[in-house]
């Protein structure tokens, strides 16, 4: 077979190189690639992998004319079976060199964050991530296939000590702090703002703790913009802190050197083959580390995300990056991790994949008139783009990055059709939610996140009020994807949304933002779900209704400095609408109840038990055994209880991040983490908590009496169990499974003398795991089905 192969251009970058190595990758398979192109760096590359290069006419516009004669020459003089074009220019002139009768034909891979819509229907699409794929299919396109930017494994090896140590000496990188690297094309969009942040970051901490180097490694049209940015850095810092290493034409040693990498796409597939931890930059405000929590996340929406707010990435960035300069071992594990997912993105795989939709675009052919018609829809869009290109550049407003300047996983996705296995399942779900999706993750997100498995789940976040409502834009609502089947709707308002004239304004805003959202993203929904305090569901009177109350929120007033009246009105309203009532413990059951059908229990769960092999080993100095309290230490805890613990002679562990809401408070929590015998770690990321917990011999869940504490579901009690530990609780903190390892105590030298009862037991830890099964979050997931069912039954 013999395949003409164009990459959009060849310079350094992740889609003209997956171009090349692919290419290189099929020959074993029969396949005699011919690479065209206008000379450039990755000649060299070309050279490097012996295959054939011709070099096309220069194309001046694009598409261009010019060089779709020329490779209709070639198709002719060679006997070429199928053109291969990557990116949309590209694809265009090959697609034209076709003429109308389309042979040869064309496989187009786009590896932009989004396709462009001229690219014809027939030709056969690849793209790099199954969230574009399912927006493609979604837009009627019926040739549409997934290769994720794949990484040749065998090149992008460490390139030996003497390269590396040339890098260093090169660029006088000393080793004294951990260096961060970025690989990647200086361009004004996509790139840009997150590289600027990075700087601005390696300066605001250069004289901590925490500081770092950065490695900046690439070229590109921004180059102007990015050096300023390091001098302005370097300047603030009073040192060096960032290098600017220009274009490699071998970026391995830059890649081997790095203790942390930052990149999206290629790049960042790049810095998993070294085994290097990996922050996903992205747009908006976007850093993501790679986790075990994140890796569904980039294998939906790619190696990539757009954020809220460009202002807000200095802090993305700190909260991803300064955890693995703090700890090597978490840089050991997550690299493990990414060098593991890796695997699956090897040329080898790309190849043969590769190979199938060759085999596939050779004997489906789309009929003549399929062709024409494509290709002049086509051609009308194709020109529109361009006189809008046009108008934008006289107003001083075009962008110079095409469609990655909108990608996909920043925007709607487009109509979902019914059915489609890859881009809509049935029945969806608006799911007014508690909290924000990216908060601390609780009752809603993980029910949310497992629903999502069998129907769409749109999450809807609490109203937000916009810190710049002057600016344009400011108050649209914003759509993403986080995982697959699942979108989310942020919808910023006015400030003051519980103030009493402002508040009926900014709810009337949300609730008119969310709608515009679902028309826009071609979504009906069948049953609405409320988990939220604002009173929503009289927006959706005609829908079947759910009311999850996962929380007293009454109660709650004084703790969230909200009027106790208005929050009453608020979850009267709710109640008044629903179809159906859920509560997260039996006591709020109780005090939910009204006319009709008593609420429904569906108390929280727990995530499972971590393996064995993937929990870290934690070293506690500690006296033995250890009590573990883990959470948001906040005036929920009875402090008196952990100086119980403390004072009856068990070490405390106390882990999560200290929110208090009085200087007393927080001035007796600093005293007690002070002592001797205790220590508090502080927030942690998740995948070191199952080291904490196994180094613990009891949980603590110790709640205050409170009437807001008297209604909860606690997270921490079935955590713990779920980690094979008994729990020593306060009686108010309900024991939502019924587990004989659960005591309770009535005041807190009760509750230190069960925990001193229970560390000393020796219950075997998957003896404490049996009691708990069942009561996992997958099964409250089909709890919460079952009812949703219900919901839209009744309603029916």
């Amino acid at each position: 077979m013999r395949v003409l192969v164009y990459p959009h251009d060849l310079a350094i970058g992740g889609s003209q190189l997956n171009a090349i190595e692919i290419a290189a990758a099929m020959r074993p398979a029969g396949v005699e690639p011919l690479v065209v192109g206008r000379t450039g760096a990755l000649v060299e590359r070309i050279e490097e992998l012996g295959l054939d290069f011709l070099e096309t006419p220069d194309p001046g516009r694009r598409p261009s004319a010019r060089v779709a004669a020329s490779v209709r020459r070639l198709v002719d003089e060679r006997g070429l079976d199928l053109l291969h074009g990557y990116e949309w220019p590209p694809t265009l002139e090959l697609v034209a060199a076709g003429g109308l009768r389309g042979r040869p034909p064309v496989v187009s891979t786009v590896m932009s964050m989004a396709v462009a819509p001229f690219v014809p229907h027939d030709v056969h699409l690849v793209v790099g991530t199954e969230q574009i794929a399912a927006t493609e299919r979604a837009r009627g396109r019926d040739r549409v296939h997934v290769i994720e930017p794949p990484v040749d494994l065998a090149h992008n090896v460490h390139p030996g000590d003497e390269a590396v140590a040339a890098l260093r000496a090169r660029h006088g990188l000393t080793g004294d702090r951990p260096l961060v690297v970025v690989v990647s094309r200086l361009a004004d969009q996509l790139k840009l703002e997150g590289l600027l942040h990075a700087m601005t970051l390696a300066a605001d901490l250069a004289a901590t703790d925490d500081a770092f180097d950065l490695l900046v490694v690439g070229d590109g049209p921004a180059r102007d913009r990015v050096t300023e940015g390091a001098e302005a850095a370097n300047r603030r810092a009073e040192r060096r802190v960032v290098v600017l290493a220009g274009e490699l034409r071998d970026p391995r040693p830059a890649y081997a050197v790095a203790d942390v990498c930052l990149g999206m796409g290629g790049s960042a597939l790049r810095a998993l083959a070294f085994a290097k931890p990996l922050v996903v930059q992205g747009e908006s405000g976007f850093f993501l580390p790679l986790s075990e929590e994140t890796a569904d996340v980039f294998s939906w929406q790619g190696w990539y995300g757009t954020g809220a707010d460009p202002e807000l990435g200095v802090a993305a960035l700190r909260e991803a990056l300064v955890p693995l300069l703090r700890g090597p071992a978490l840089r050991e594990r997550r690299a493990a991790l990414g060098r593991r997912l890796v695997e699956r993105c090897s040329v080898e795989a790309a190849a043969q994949q590769q190979l199938r939709i060759y085999e596939e675009a050779l004997v489906s052919t789309p009929a003549r008139t399929r062709h024409l018609a494509d290709s002049a829809r086509a051609a009308g869009q194709l020109t529109r783009y361009k006189v809008a290109r046009k108008s934008a550049r006289l107003l001083r407003r075009g962008s110079t990055d095409d469609f990655n300047a909108a990608p996909v996983a920043g925007r709607a996705a487009g109509r979902r059709v019914p059915g489609d296995a890859e881009c809509g399942r049935r029945d969806p779900v608006l799911w007014y939610a508690g909290v924000a999706w990216d908060a601390v993750q609780g009752t809603d997100r993980r029910l949310a996140e497992r629903v999502a498995g069998d129907r769409d789940v749109v999450w809807v976040d609490p109203p937000e009020p916009s810190g710049r409502p002057w600016r344009l834009g400011s108050l649209r609502a914003r759509v993403e994807h986080p995982r697959p089947g699942l979108t989310r709707v942020t919808t910023p308002v006015l400030p003051g949304v519980t103030r009493p004239v402002l508040r009926g304004l900014a709810l009337t805003w949300s609730g008119r933002s969310v709608q515009r959202a679902l028309r826009e993203l071609g979504v009906a929904p069948q049953v609405v779900l409320a988990s939220c305090t604002e009173p929503v569901l009289r927006r959706h009177r005609d829908l079947p209704s759910v009311y999850y109350a996962t929380d007293d929120v009454v109660a709650a007033a004084d703790l969230w400095g909200i009027s106790p009246r208005l929050l009453h009105d608020w979850r009267e309203s709710n109640l008044r609408c629903a179809g159906r009532v859920l509560a997260v413990s039996e006591h709020l059951a109780r005090l939910l109840r009204r006319d009709g059908a008593p609420p429904v229990v569906l108390p929280n769960g727990h995530a499972g038990a971590p393996t064995s092999t993937s929990v870290p080993s934690v070293h506690l100095d500690l006296p033995q055994p250890v009590a573990a309290v883990v959470g948001q230490l906040n005036e929920r805890i009875d402090l008196a209880c952990l100086e119980q613990v403390r004072d009856l002679g068990l070490g405390l562990l106390v882990v999560g991040p200290a929110v208090f809401a009085t200087p007393a408070a927080r001035a007796r929590f600093d005293r007690l983490v002070a002592s001797p015998g205790v220590r508090w770690t502080g927030r942690v990321p998740s995948e070191e908590l199952a080291g904490y917990l196994a180094a613990s011999h009891v949980g603590l869940s110790p709640y205050a009496d409170t009437a807001f504490n008297r209604s909860c579901s606690p997270l921490k009690t079935l955590e713990y169990l779920a980690a094979g530990l008994p729990v020593a609780t306060t009686a108010v903190a309900t024991d939502p499974v019924g587990s004989p390892f659960v005591l309770p105590a009535h005041d807190a030298p009760g509750l230190a003398l069960r925990a001193a009862e229970l560390a000393h037991a020796g219950t075997g830890p998957d003896e404490i795991r049996r009691s708990v099964a069942g009561h996992d979050w997958a099964s409250r997931a089909r709890s919460l089905l079952v009812e949703l069912d219900r919901a839209d039954k009744e309603t029916s």
